[in-house]
């Protein structure tokens, strides 16, 4: 590893976090484009593939984090249950001309699954390092003021800690009709619903447990437990809820007031344009999906054990 400093390290964007084997790892690189793919992933991958960043990538530990300062605190946090037009949000988010949108940034994911599992690594550190990283991750956005952060689904099972590192930044959750989301991981499953991807405990499971359940049920299990967890956070002033069906409207209506955004009709124009594509796949236009999705009988059985009762808490906080 290299044995590098904040000053060392400037100009540098941790990329990717290796926790496989042995101590924990920090990729960095040298990005230069803007965050304007879907996924944060998606950028590292892009820069990774510049010659430079193959010959001279550097490594380090995390404790390198330890060396720099937050320089930046986000405007705004986005968790969401799953399939409910997080990353349309993102996408819209990222067209603002002062905003950099951190979506799903992989490092970040690999710091969170690290809390509790680490001797010595206490959650003042840990905090203190995910504000150093989200800092990092601005860099190649220097000139925007604010930092906007989607997490991913599990990540709201955290949300407790979290708001704890980031005093005082207005988070907000976003959900949808679960009949629609239940669908949509049953045609393509992500991995936040896959048994063994996060700790069962989670879930109120053991990991014996987890495995016993059947696919579709820890799926309706697993987004049950997202929107509990956003539900137990919601004192006041400790969020704001956004449905859905509210979007793309919503997102100028309710969500950049929210977050004490003000956008000029240049930037309204390049977020509605964002949301006529596919948010996941940009050289697809946007299919609005029908009102109600086409459903089983085990995902309306589903629905009403896990969600019905959770989705209507959701709407009476929404927006």
């Amino acid at each position: 590893m290299d044995p590098l400093d904040g000053a060392g390290l400037n100009g540098w964007t941790p990329v990717h976090v290796r926790t496989g084997t042995g101590t924990p790892a920090l990729d960095w690189a040298i990005v230069e484009r803007p965050y304007l793919d879907p996924f944060f992933e998606q950028t590292a991958y892009a820069a990774m593939q510049r010659p430079f960043n193959q010959v001279f990538a550097r490594s380090t530990s995390l404790e390198a984090l330890d060396t720099l300062r937050a320089s930046v605190a986000p405007a705004g946090l986005v968790f969401h249950m799953s399939r409910c037009g997080s990353t349309l949000i993102a996408q819209m988010l990222s067209r603002l001309t002062s905003a950099s949108v951190l979506s799903e940034p992989q490092p970040v994911d690999a710091l969170l699954r690290l809390r509790g599992r680490v001797p010595g690594l206490t959650d003042e550190i840990l905090a203190a390092r995910l504000r150093a990283l989200v800092g990092a991750l601005a860099g190649p956005n220097a000139g925007r003021s604010r930092v906007f952060v989607k997490f991913h689904a599990w990540h709201v099972l955290e949300l407790p800690f979290i708001a704890r590192a980031f005093p005082g930044v207005p988070w907000a959750f976003v959900f949808r009709e679960p009949r629609a989301v239940l669908a949509s991981q049953n045609r393509a499953p992500g991995a936040e619903v896959l048994a063994g991807t996060i700790d069962p405990a989670y879930l109120g499971l053991s990991a014996q447990a987890a495995y016993a359940v059947a696919p579709d049920e820890y799926a309706a299990r697993a987004v049950a437990a997202f929107c509990d967890a956003a539900l137990s956070n919601a004192a006041p002033g400790g969020g704001a809820f956004f449905d859905y069906a509210g979007l793309p409207g919503g997102v100028f209506a309710e969500l950049l007031p929210f977050f004490g955004v003000t956008a000029t009709e240049g930037e309204k124009s390049a977020m509605h344009a964002a949301a006529q594509l596919d948010a996941k796949d940009q050289e697809s236009t946007f299919r609005a999906p029908a009102a109600r999705a086409n459903t089983t009988a085990l995902i309306d059985d589903l629905a009403a054990r896990f969600l019905d009762a959770r989705y209507a808490a959701l709407r009476a906080r929404s927006r």
